[in-house]
């Protein structure tokens, strides 16, 4: 069979479609691309492919030799590799992978070990990105053919929901009081439970210590507050290895309250801290980072301590909104450092972050 050119296809081709409707033959015989790919086809700008040929062939009632010799050799190249022997199944002795596995170990597992075993397979190929889609679970004993009966308990869910809690009627249901009181609060007895890693206390020791509690504001604002007097109105527990991580003496620790914002986010308003009475006579002692409670002229403030350049000791807030002001003498009274605070409920033991001063 003389193989045809490009060309030589298009003319045959074009000569049949001589006064035949190409939009009509397009729409009847289904040539893909329409009556625009039947002119490529017979101007020879685009070669004509194998759908096209049959479609031609059906449509003049010719062979697919007479629209293109070059198609219809190779459409019998592939009948014959069609019927050809079909290729041998692959071999099934396919050497074990695991070689410090047995095969036996596997093979005499349980059938829900090997469950669990095929789904930490499949984790651990999809960690290392290889993807696997696991077979359906649904046995062929439970795919029912249509029409007939089966147990609805025992089909696959294609879609499982979520799992949802048991109703009060269920046989693991709780009651509305059983639930409440499932989920209430429970402080374990654990060992180091909520210890906190060099900080030298844990929230699991049981002995507390009183602490008094004073009725006294410092105050965390521009003002003080006027008439200090010290009233203990009860006491405080407050865990035996918190108070003892200070390393300072308990029976000189208080509870006492603040009022006002100039100290916030550390101290905030009406707050409890946790004070020590230490006195600084030596001003160099005085530590920046330091929340100091003093006694400024009958008025009591906490605050931290800056010095000027001149010399003198300015009184700062954290709260930017409150500028710093001179620590001085007011009506003749002395400004004492009569402690500081450890406590607010922010650890103050080793001073306040830099950043913010």
């Amino acid at each position: 069979m003389k193989m045809w050119t490009i060309e030589e296809e298009a003319a045959a081709l074009r000569a049949r479609f001589e006064g035949v409707n190409r939009a009509a033959f397009a729409r009847d015989h289904e040539v893909k691309g329409g009556q625009a790919m039947i002119y490529q086809h017979i101007t020879g700008r685009r070669p004509i492919g194998i759908e096209a040929a049959m479609a031609y062939a059906e449509g003049f009632g010719c062979t697919l030799a007479a629209i293109s010799p070059r198609l219809a050799v190779e459409a019998k190249k592939a009948a014959s590799l069609s019927t050809a022997a079909p290729l041998p199944p692959p071999a099934t002795d396919v050497a074990w992978p695991f070689p410090s596995v047995p095969a036996s170990l596997i093979k005499g597992l349980a059938d829900d070990q090997l469950k669990r075993l095929e789904g930490a397979l499949l984790l651990a190929l999809g960690q290392m990105g290889v993807k696997a889609k696991a077979p359906s679970a649904q046995s062929k004993a439970q795919q029912a053919k249509r029409g007939t009966v089966m147990n609805i308990d025992a089909a696959a869910d294609e879609f499982p929901m979520a799992p949802v809690t048991a109703a009060p009627w269920d046989p693991d249901g709780l009651t509305t009081h059983q639930a409440d009181r499932a989920q209430a609060l429970r402080i374990s007895t654990a060992a180091n439970v909520g210890h906190v890693a060099n900080a030298g206390y844990s929230a699991n020791d049981q002995e507390f210590m009183p602490i008094p509690e004073l009725d006294v504001r410092l105050a965390a604002g521009r003002l003080g507050i006027e008439n200090y007097h010290e009233t203990e109105i009860g006491e405080i527990l407050l865990r035996r290895s918190f108070l003892e991580s200070f390393k300072l003496p308990i029976s000189r620790m208080k509870i006492v309250y603040a009022q006002g914002d100039s100290m916030e986010p550390i101290i905030r308003n009406g707050g409890p801290m946790l004070f020590f009475e230490d006195p600084v006579m030596d001003p160099r002692e005085i530590d920046p980072r330091t929340v100091y409670a003093i006694n400024h002229g009958g008025k009591m403030i906490v605050k931290c301590i800056a010095r000027e350049r001149e010399g003198g000791w300015l009184a700062k807030s954290l709260n930017p909104a409150y500028a710093p002001f001179p620590l001085e003498k007011e009506d003749g009274c002395e400004v004492r450092i009569v402690g500081r605070i450890l406590w607010s409920p922010y650890d103050l033991r080793n001073g306040v972050d830099e950043r913010l001063l």
